[in-house]
């Protein structure tokens, strides 16, 4: 007798400050206007998504004194932003990013509640910490030092959702803080490193965090079930990597699609930033058209990037390692390599072929869906959902609508196989 099908779940991320979102496209909507983050929304929602999430930036990214291409100034509160959306949407759960690290318990539980009434049981709370080099960065925005090591970080954002969750529960009748009604918000971590599994096997509903590859993935996800066992939890925990996808009509077109798709990301100064990111020396005069350098990285540099970075290698000389052999095997440019290990285009041909590739990870256990990060927004979302979404529903492993009408309905609809 055949086992039942996994269900799919997708989750949706507007990426408007990342270096892979396609600013230059003649397609490319507004950073900053309600009304592209409204059509994505409603994108997403007309796709049937779990939730739509947004991220926050305390800071103006900047390198070597310069502002990098795709820093924005005045980039929206996601909670804000997310209250809006409340009003003009009816299903789909709204996650905002939300950090620990300078932010104050009260507040935020206050905040993400307000949301959580608004949207009538929609508000899930993505969890983070904030990387070492752009949290030094916001510290400045908020009080100098505040930054502290990565380690006290995670045991500092463990007491803080201990004490936000104390306040939804209505604990602490001195709090002025009326209990969460049914439902408290839906908590997301995204944390790979060991401090990062044990928060979010100890406190997430959905870890937003993955690995390249199905065995690699799978092993993860297999790690922070074991770790929220031993934890004292047995509910179900969902594991949505960050993914986006280039559609084809035929795998050619989609091969050739991501070729022009990688020449508008990988500009010579977005290639010399991200490649100075991790080797922490000044490249400003390196040929991006050439090979890697032929020296090493500062290495406690490049330990300290990798630290911050979701779902990548943890140890900064394997990943350069690794970096080195592809480019010497497949003869790649510092651009070119780039643009394979720096991309988030995991997902790449016809809508059948994504649909069938995303299930094959669901289906596998490496993954219990995806957030999709469309490449060009706000529509981007829009070709996803029109073209993929109803190759997943043939395959049986998608819903025809909404069942339940919060995030947690949405999150928890998975319970239950496919038959």
């Amino acid at each position: 007798m055949s086992q039942p099908l996994r269900r799919v779940h997708l989750g949706a991320f507007y990426p408007n400050d990342h270096h892979f979102t396609l600013w230059s496209h003649p397609d490319a909507g507004s950073q900053i206007e309600f009304d592209a983050f409204l059509r994505f929304a409603r994108g997403a929602e007309r796709g049937l998504f779990d939730f739509v999430f947004l991220a926050e930036a305390n800071w103006l990214q900047e390198h070597r004194g310069r502002v990098v291409d795709h820093a924005i100034l005045d980039k929206p509160d996601p909670l804000t932003v997310l209250s809006g959306l409340a009003a003009e949407t009816t299903h789909i759960g709204l996650v905002a990013t939300v950090g620990t690290t300078f932010s104050d318990p009260y507040d935020v539980a206050r905040r993400l509640a307000a949301l959580q009434h608004l949207s009538q049981g929609r508000a899930g709370w993505n969890v983070v910490t904030s990387h070492t080099t752009f949290g030094i960065g916001a510290s400045t925005n908020f009080r100098p030092g505040r930054m502290v090591a990565h380690a006290d970080r995670y045991r500092q954002a463990d007491a803080f959702l201990r004490e936000v969750g104390a306040l939804w529960a209505g604990d602490d009748p001195s709090a002025a803080f009326d209990a969460v009604a049914g439902h408290r918000p839906a908590i997301v971590q995204a944390g790979g490193s060991p401090e990062g599994r044990d928060l979010a096997a100890a406190h997430a509903d959905v870890v937003f965090a993955g690995r390249r590859s199905i065995p690699e993935s799978k092993a993860f996800c297999d790690d922070v079930r074991a770790r929220r066992r031993a934890a004292g939890r047995h509910d179900q925990v969902l594991f949505l990597p960050s993914t986006a996808f280039v559609l084809g009509d035929t795998p050619a077109e989609a091969e050739e699609r991501l070729r022009e798709w990688r020449a508008l990301e990988m500009t010579p100064r977005t290639a010399i930033f991200l490649l100075e990111e991790v080797w922490g020396h000044d490249l400003s005069g390196l040929d991006v058209d050439g090979p890697l350098p032929a020296f090493d990285p500062d290495w406690a540099h490049a330990e300290a990037f990798t630290r911050g970075e979701v779902g990548e290698a943890r140890d900064a000389r394997v990943m350069i390692a690794e970096w080195r052999a592809l480019a010497e095997e497949r003869s790649l440019s510092v651009r070119e390599l780039l643009g394979v290990v720096r991309a988030r285009r995991d997902f790449v041909g016809t809508p059948r072929q994504v649909a069938e590739e995303i299930n094959a990870w669901v289906q596998a256990g490496a993954a219990d869906g995806f957030v999709v990060n469309p490449s060009v927004v706000p529509s981007g979302i829009e070709e996803f959902v029109d073209r993929v979404v109803p190759e997943l529903q043939e395959l049986g492993v998608y819903r025809e609508e909404y069942s339940g009408s919060t995030l947690h309905d949405h999150l928890h609809e998975g319970d239950a196989r496919v038959r």
